[in-house]
């Protein structure tokens, strides 16, 4: 298998040309550059998520090549990513080169972002051809798609991609990703063991085939796969929160404990691993020990307005049960009625009521059907 993942912008005539112009900017002098060295510069800093320093190279290009349509292209790609997407149209119809294949490919991006998509296939299929069937635009017009989820076309160019280059380590992932993006995953299983028989050490992969076993919940296949990332990069801090949550479906309770309690000893304020920490402890029997997490937990929900209502219900019910069963009712009812306040319909809460309130009081949320313990 090929690892084609380098481009141009590694190379070393790119990475002298960039020197040049940054020694220039630095000093405050004037140099000339060809136009397309400037539009190259521009996309380069754009693809690295700096487009203040990308408008500059832009603008002195422009200074410099008044109306070049390869900078004119680029200043308009850097409108279209700030989602100005009207003024990049006027800039791609204002630009008179027909067999320009960096303009057809900005109109196809352009009928993507209205979201006509076979508006864009087509001109997406006139700029591939221009280009020779270039890889890097191939690679560009599937992530275009994978990303806006036109997942059938998105095949078609994946389809066509590896008939071209079958061996492309960069496609191959894009067709991994593509099966798992829409749930095929005995197929993405597939190819990502693919890749690892030659790219072992690439965590994305691992990452990958453990959130499919973990979705499919096979926990101690997607605990092996984080545990090799674990042994590759061991400060990876999600494979290890993602190990924790195999081992807390598998009921390895101390295990998780353990992990989730590491974790938050670097992040002391996280309401998740505070409510995990106090869960694995109550699922344990510790239930002081519990509330302790579970209390902390719940101070840091309120900090946050964005926190879905469904954390709440679930809190609120393992902290009832804690009261509860150490025999603390009232504190038990409160929680119990801060959780059905916010959901009278959750059955966990809901059987927590018959064990809790008078029977009177119970019927409220529960039906005459509901055993009583």
């Amino acid at each position: 298998m090929k690892d084609d993942s380098a481009s141009y912008y590694d190379s070393q005539e790119f990475t002298d040309l960039l020197a040049s112009y940054e020694n220039m900017m630095s000093e405050g002098g004037s140099v000339y550059f060809d136009s397309m060295d400037i539009a190259n510069i521009a996309e380069y800093y754009t693809i690295s998520g700096d487009l203040e320093k990308s408008d500059v190279a832009v603008e002195y290009g422009l200074n410099l090549h008044p109306s070049d349509p390869d900078i004119l292209i680029a200043k308009a790609n850097n409108l279209l990513i700030r989602g100005h997407r009207e003024e990049a149209a006027v800039i791609a119809e204002s630009i008179d080169d027909p067999d320009n294949q960096e303009l057809l490919y900005l109109k196809g991006e352009l009928a993507i972002a209205t979201e006509d998509p076979q508006t864009a296939d087509f001109y997406f299929t006139q700029a591939v051809e221009l280009s020779d069937h270039d890889p890097g635009m191939l690679n560009d017009i599937i992530v275009k798609f994978m990303d806006s989820r036109h997942f059938d076309l998105c095949q078609k160019w994946l389809d066509l991609a590896l008939l071209q280059s079958p061996d492309s380590r960069n496609f191959i992932e894009l067709q991994a990703d593509l099966f798992f993006d829409t749930g095929q995953t005995d197929h993405a299983i597939e190819w990502y063991n693919h890749l690892l028989d030659e790219f072992a050490y690439d965590t994305y992969y691992w990452e990958q085939l453990g959130r499919i076993y973990y979705e499919k919940n096979n926990y101690p296949k997607a605990k092996e796969c984080f545990e090799f990332i674990e042994a590759i990069e061991p400060t990876f801090t999600s494979a290890h929160m993602m190990k924790a949550g195999c081992l807390f479906n598998m009921e390895q309770w101390d295990e998780a404990f353990t992990i989730y309690k590491s974790l938050l000893d670097e992040d002391k304020d996280s309401y998740t691993l505070l409510y995990y920490c106090g869960r694995c402890l109550y699922e344990q029997g510790y239930y002081n020990e519990a509330l302790t997490y579970l209390t902390h937990s719940r101070e840091m929900l309120m900090l946050d307005p964005d926190v879905p209502q469904e954390l709440y219900t679930e809190l609120y019910f393992i902290m009832a049960s804690c009261y509860y069963r150490n025999g603390n009712t009232d504190n038990a009812r409160t929680f119990l009625y801060e959780g059905l306040a916010i959901d009278p319909d959750d059955e966990d809460l809901r059987e927590l009521a018959v064990r809790i309130l008078p029977e009177d009081e119970a019927s409220i949320f529960t039906d005459e059907s509901t055993p009583r313990n």
